[in-house]
């Protein structure tokens, strides 16, 4: 009955995440009809984008330091609705204050799911079999951001998505606070689990030793190589269509179709990464390390050799086929380390730490996202202003340009890897001294 229990409330927890997410991929589309609706620029729109990713970011360390100490499923129950109300009402703004408002108070909202939601699946699931649980929360991720392009892209009146993308999680949140039995905290450790159990064992906030978590240098790696990693994501999402457009004459549809198959590459190798990373770390210490590196590294590859390839500008049936097999077989590499990354910071921080490292965890992370557009589009102005390339050239070194700082990325794990092993094991002898 137990384990039933905690199936449902991962499932529901798995939904909750992906209509968050989608919420994030309803506006970008649509800049264009915004503008001509409320009379303002690009520049209105970049402050709504740029204030939306840093306060939900910043919000993120809020909501996870809550979550250390306070029940996650009444703090995720609160999150989804301060996100998902504002989101709702989004569809009925009409200008263009009321826009920025109500997407500060969604970004508010949407900082919940990451610390709360990575500390859940840390207690739900066993250490062994953390890489599951984390594929299966970092796919609905993508899913949602698939969800958000489709919707937005497809539903001429740019209000509707934002009703479509809220109700779901009215009905979702609410269910999940009454179905799931909120986990105590460590009751995945094997080393505590009888004293947990017999409620021998009580976790609790602690500054000291919250420092020492941040000095743990596998902490430490893991977030140096989320911001290295994260900037070629900035780049892709965001300068990916334009470059076909320009260097291929490919239309805007079909760029953006391109895309979302790559999007699907990615979202698959979230969710393969977690289960291959579960089964080499069972067969070597640090297995989880060897699936993160060689993974970026052999993505990375296959990225630049996607770029690299002389696409025509009209697509038939095969060119998509090859595509699409290409994306799925080749380009989802790239995307193994994402679930991996969360069971490794799981399993070398404390259990009442978690939520808060996933805070700023996520903070940094995002500070490669935030990097990657405007270093793209700088590298654009200067090698087409400066050093006088073709357009269609410069778009290329910019893309190929972001994808190699995947490469530091991948030898950072080489360190990883030996590190990794060393705290988790310095993990696992506080737990057994702190077992009654």
């Amino acid at each position: 009955m137990e384990r039933s229990r905690n199936t449902i409330s991962i499932i529901l927890l798995v939904l909750i995440a992906g209509f968050l997410q989608a919420d994030q991929n309803l506006l970008s589309p649509n800049f264009p009809i915004l503008m001509k609706e409320f009379s303002i620029t690009e520049k209105e729109l970049g402050y709504i984008s740029s204030a939306f990713v840093f306060l939900s970011s910043f919000m993120t360390m809020v909501w996870g330091v809550l979550s250390d100490f306070k029940k996650r499923k009444l703090l995720l129950l609160i999150g989804v609705f301060v996100g998902e109300i504002p989101c709702f009402l989004t569809a009925f703004v009409t200008n263009f204050y009321e826009l920025f408002f109500l997407r500060m108070l969604t970004g508010i909202g949407i900082g919940s799911i990451i610390p709360i939601g990575y500390s859940l699946i840390a207690d739900f699931f066993y250490r062994e079999e953390r890489g599951k649980g984390y594929s299966y929360i970092e796919t609905s991720f993508g899913l949602g951001t698939l969800l958000g392009m489709i919707l937005a892209g497809l539903i001429p009146n740019w209000r509707i998505p934002f009703i479509i993308a809220a109700i779901p999680n009215f009905i979702l949140a609410p269910i999940f606070y009454v179905v799931t039995k909120e986990p105590k905290r460590g009751q995945s450790e094997r080393e505590l689990e009888i004293h947990i159990n017999s409620n021998n064992y009580q976790t609790k906030f602690d500054i000291t030793t919250l420092k020492k978590s941040l000095l743990t240098k596998t902490n430490q790696l893991i977030f140096l190589q989320g911001m290295i990693g994260t900037i070629p994501w900035g780049i892709i999402t965001t300068w990916f269509i334009s470059f076909f457009i320009f260097s291929r004459n490919i239309p805007k549809e079909v760029a953006t179709f391109m895309l979302l198959l790559i999007g699907l590459a990615a979202v698959m190798g979230s969710f393969t990464g977690g289960f291959l990373g579960d089964f080499f770390e069972k067969k070597i210490p640090g297995g989880r390390s060897l699936v993160s590196g060689f993974g970026i590294l052999i993505g990375m590859i296959f990225s630049i050799i996607l770029v690299m390839f002389p696409f025509p500008s009209e697509f038939n049936i095969f060119i998509w086929i090859g595509l699409f097999i290409y994306s799925v077989l080749l380009i989802q590499f790239v995307s193994f380390a994402g679930p991996n990354v969360r069971a490794i910071v799981s399993e070398v921080n404390l259990p009442e730490d978690r939520g808060t490292v996933f805070g700023i965890f996520n903070i940094l992370d995002n500070i490669g996202k935030s990097i990657g557009p405007a270093l793209g589009g700088l590298t654009i102005h200067l090698l087409e202003n400066y050093f006088l390339y073709s357009k269609s050239e410069s778009y290329f070194y910019t893309l190929v340009f972001g994808m190699l700082f995947w490469l530091p990325c991948s030898l950072i794990w080489i360190f990883i890897r030996k590190q990794y092993v060393f705290d988790r094991e310095n993990i696992k002898k506080i737990l057994k001294e702190r077992a009654p």
